[in-house]
């Protein structure tokens, strides 16, 4: 399935596809889908491969995360709170609420609070954005083992339930920008 030379990863369709027992067509899908998400890229002669991260844009990555929920903050303007946005962060809390104190509950928090903030966005466009900058941020998270720091998970379930607490009393746009100060504020994990 995956071919490791030195940092880089690579992705082979055909042995994706025998992997899982399906054809390469869903396979080649699913790879189009994270390319989009700026997960893996396509290179002439390579192939696909997981996209590296690089350390001299670390601090303008969490800068990009931060300014995209300030504009999906701005963009939604004065609109109410979405019940389906409250019954997802309630539904998110329970999810962070029941998560173990390790990597996969990390990701399993980290994956709920970038589905809301990303499909709830504003505009498509900054949602997109802001999808492929918390994969980012949580892969840069997820090489640091930022996971294991005690602190980290009991702040994500705050951050949930902080979030839905501004998302009921000042809409979409407090929630939005409460994210984005608790990511300026170099909290987040």
């Amino acid at each position: 399935m995956m071919q490791t030379t030195g940092e880089v990863i690579t992705l082979h369709e055909g042995a994706i596809a025998a992997e899982f027992g399906v054809s390469r067509t869903p396979i080649r899908q699913i790879l189009q889908k994270l390319a989009h998400e700026r997960l893996v890229e396509t290179r002439s002669g390579v192939g696909t491969i997981v996209a590296p991260l690089n350390p001299a844009h670390r601090e303008r990555d969490l800068i990009v995360v931060k300014e995209l929920l300030r504009a999906a903050s701005i963009c939604v303007g004065d609109t109410p709170a979405d019940m389906r946005m409250l019954d997802r962060l309630a539904s998110a809390k329970v999810v962070a609420d029941r998560a173990r104190e390790d990597a996969q509950g990390y990701l399993n928090i980290r994956i709920e609070i970038l589905e809301i903030t990303s499909d709830f966005a504003p505009d498509p466009i900054i949602g997109d954005a802001i999808r492929a900058a918390q994969w980012r941020h949580i892969r840069w998270r997820m090489a640091d083992h930022g996971w294991a720091e005690g602190w980290v998970i009991p702040m994500l379930r705050d951050l949930l339930r902080n979030g839905a607490e501004r998302l009921e009393k000042g809409g979409p746009a407090a929630f939005y920008g409460y994210l984005a100060d608790v990511e300026a504020g170099g909290q987040t994990s």
